[in-house]
């Protein structure tokens, strides 16, 4: 009996820090996808202003890349809260 307290015991303490370290994971990502974001938003203007002169692609990529990182942003808080 005391063994499997014991195994619990240790089991939980190994839980916690996991969760410890998922959660400094966590930190990491949101700040990190927040740093890409102010990144894209900053080259958003000229890649516009390029696509009304015919080049598209390096404008629709950045609207890409800032929905993905919205959505990792989003994950990031959520699972923060």
């Amino acid at each position: 009996m005391q063994t499997n307290i014991q195994t619990t015991t240790k089991n939980l303490g190994e839980l916690a820090a996991m969760s410890h370290q998922t959660q400094e994971a966590e930190r990491r990502i949101l700040k990190r996808a927040e740093e890409l974001l102010a990144d894209v938003e900053r080259e958003l203007p000229a890649a516009q202003a390029k696509a009304n002169t015919g080049g598209g692609d390096e404008y629709m990529h950045l609207i890409t890349q800032r929905g993905r990182l919205n959505q990792v942003i989003a994950m990031a808080r959520k699972n923060l809260a």
